[in-house]
């Protein structure tokens, strides 16, 4: 049901994305050291199908709060949903809850998310690409470095600051370097690390993410150079698919990432709305 093709020809399974990006979250969320949690209210929690990782001392952002796995089976169905927004709410955190469109439950998620003061909010766009050779040279200026385990290269430093989030949340980031199916890198422009990007390799899948620039990076090709070294080396890895996501072109928002990630050979899939609890949550 979920097997669905691009118009470019690029052939993919929406559920099989999904399964992929809960392990990316999941590991994310693993990966932090137990103080650093226990500080931060950093929870990873399974309700069913239904996978919830939330973060209490950042309330009201989104990428750090999501419930995802709404429209697998039996996540409605079997209450699962219903339970994880309840322990969301007791928490104190506004949650995202991506609804991806045609899976078992995609219809029953969004009418229980409707009648439980949820509402449809900012989408993101998801693109899948195959592993074809990038058309586009590597932008001048720019150097590219894969960071291993131990390294000295402030991946997480560079991911918190150029999303602008606390320095301690560097701390999701920093042990990604080295672990199983992850490949971290930073792009440098004149000898300075400026940006970061990763991809997580489970099996012929990639999914590309954490991309962040610092502002002396921007404007300088830093994210193209980091999408072109991976989609080298996931094709090299064996892989046969690529996916990314990125919010929705909307008018008054930035919109550099989407047009990179066009730009790197990739093919908007679909929109996944973004559904959001009409007022923020208090703490039960």
């Amino acid at each position: 049901m979920s097997r669905a093709t691009t118009e470019g020809g690029v052939a993919y399974d929406a559920a099989q994305l999904d399964t992929v990006e809960r392990r990316f979250w999941r590991e994310i969320w693993e990966s932090v050291p137990e103080d650093v949690a226990g500080e931060q209210g950093i929870e990873l929690k399974r309700f069913g199908p239904l996978q919830a990782s939330l973060a209490a001392a950042l309330p009201s952002t989104g990428v750090f709060n999501l419930l995802l796995g709404a429209a697998e089976p039996g996540a409605v169905s079997g209450g699962h949903l219903a339970a994880a927004a309840e322990w969301a709410a007791a928490l104190g955190v506004a949650p995202y809850v991506p609804v991806t469109p045609g899976l078992a439950e995609s219809e029953a998620a969004e009418r229980w998310l409707a009648a439980n003061g949820y509402t449809a909010g900012y989408a993101w766009m998801k693109f899948v690409r195959d592993v074809h050779p990038p058309r586009f040279p590597d932008p001048p200026g720019v150097e590219v470095i894969e960071v291993e385990a131990g390294s000295e290269e402030p991946f997480g430093m560079l991911a918190a600051g150029g999303f602008g989030f606390p320095a301690w949340a560097a701390a999701f980031f920093a042990r990604l370097p080295g672990m199983d199916g992850w490949r971290c890198y930073v792009a440098r422009v004149d000898g300075t690390a400026r940006a970061c990007a990763a991809m997580l390799i489970d099996g012929e899948i990639a999914e590309f993410g954490i991309a962040a620039t610092l502002e002396g990076g921007r404007r300088r090709g830093c994210q193209l150079a980091l999408l072109r070294r991976r989609i080298l080396d996931a094709a090299e890895a064996g892989c046969r698919l690529l996916f990314v996501e990125t919010g929705a072109r909307t008018e008054g928002l930035p919109a550099g990432s989407y047009r990179n990630i066009l730009r790197a050979g990739f093919e908007e899939a679909y929109l996944r709305p973004n559904w959001v609890p009409a007022a923020p949550s208090e703490p039960g």
